[in-house]
């Protein structure tokens, strides 16, 4: 029963390390068929679209707050909630990492091309790749969670200013919105 505890925490912790399966595709990139490189994306891409719909589910079981009830539909506020999680994903999870790992993998290529071991030569960049993998969550997360929500909440503020300043233009003159 304990050891059932003990792997569910362990499951728990790394499944985030799943998004990363592209990744560790692209360290080996050098090495393996494009295919299997396309199907490692495949896997990323799919744990995205399972987070980005468990978020939406969590939202629609927590349901909205007196302010979103008074101003986004349901439908619309589990949108924006999809919206949010798979922008941070595509980015934090997708976009920025491949980009690493990606330079990262033809930098060191390029650097050990030079050494007269051939396996070194072969598995020197993929194995940097790799080791890289282990620090993306912590490289990419919490900067690219704090750029999203800051810009979520200006968009957000601007779409609510110009609702009320509709609105406002919508009621006839002479009322006083605060009588």
């Amino acid at each position: 029963m304990a050891y059932g505890a003990r792997l569910r925490t362990a499951l728990r912790a790394t499944h985030r390390y799943i998004a990363y399966t592209s990744d560790v595709g692209e360290a080996f990139r050098p090495l393996i068929s494009p295919v299997v490189v396309k199907a490692a994306y495949g896997v990323s891409w799919l744990y995205l679209s399972a987070d980005v719909s468990y978020e939406a589910y969590k939202a629609h079981k927590r349901g909205p707050s007196p302010s979103e009830t008074a101003h986004l539909s349901e439908p619309t506020r589990i949108g924006l909630v999809a919206v949010k999680r798979a922008l941070f994903q595509s980015i934090a999870s997708m976009a920025l990492p491949a980009l690493t790992i990606h330079t990262i993998v033809a930098r060191s290529k390029h650097l050990f091309s030079r050494n007269k071991h051939p396996r070194l030569r072969t598995w020197g960049p993929t194995a940097v790749g790799l080791s890289v993998v282990p620090i993306l969550p912590y490289l990419f997360d919490k900067p690219v969670e704090h750029a999203i929500d800051r810009a979520w909440e200006w968009m957000e503020a601007r779409a609510l200013a110009n609702r009320v300043t509709k609105e406002e233009g919508a009621r006839p003159q002479g009322d006083d919105p605060r009588l």
